[in-house]
């Protein structure tokens, strides 16, 4: 059961990210493309672990519908016509629209409070100075206190 509910705090975190700006939502994916990591990360430990999700009684059936429309509005612009969707984060509508969906899932699951700290450690080529990697941590705040979590890329 403890990773279930590893799952079901990354999740929450991750619609904290998805419903957030689009300067903390780069800023929590790092290097790479946030735009996709968010889809795939939902793809992961949404639909992955709904079944379990919901005999855990971590989500209600409400709850996991309302999650997965915000995975299925991922998916229907997974085509060539929504290409700038997954590159234009901080200037395509759309991404105002799945951040609206994310933050009525966490009003509706209860959690509409919750918010997240994100630390990022660069390590640098000693050569050139460019930036080879990345530790990031992803705190997410709860009334009883926070968890931690660490993403290496």
């Amino acid at each position: 059961m403890d990773y279930i509910n590893y799952h079901y705090e990354e999740l929450l975190k991750l619609l904290v990210i998805i419903s957030s700006k689009p300067a903390l939502q780069l800023e929590a994916h790092g290097i790479g493309n946030a735009e996709e990591e968010m889809a795939i990360d939902l793809d992961f430990h949404f639909n992955e672990f709904k079944t379990q999700l919901l005999e855990q009684g971590l989500l209600t059936a409400t709850e996991a519908d309302a999650i997965a429309e915000i995975d299925s509005f991922f998916e229907a612009r997974n085509c060539e016509s929504y290409e700038s969707f997954w590159c234009e984060l901080e200037t395509h509508t759309d991404w105002n629209t799945v951040r609206e969906m994310a933050a009525n899932v966490l009003a509706q699951m209860g959690k509409g409070d919750l918010s997240i700290k994100v630390t990022v450690v660069n390590e640098t080529s000693w050569f050139s100075q460019n930036v080879t990697s990345q530790q990031i941590t992803v705190e997410l705040e709860y009334f009883e206190g926070r968890l931690d979590s660490v993403i290496d890329i």
